[in-house]
């Protein structure tokens, strides 16, 4: 079931998947903000 899932989801789906962190993406979007900014 796990893998029939995980052919579903988007890559940029990463929260509560394994070996996926949701802190990088955290990360990314706030030097996205950032840099929109400047």
């Amino acid at each position: 079931m796990k893998d029939s899932v995980d052919a579903q989801l988007r890559d940029q789906q990463a929260g509560l998947r394994k070996d996926q962190s949701c802190k990088d993406q955290i990360a990314t979007l706030q030097i996205i903000v950032e840099q929109s900014i400047e």
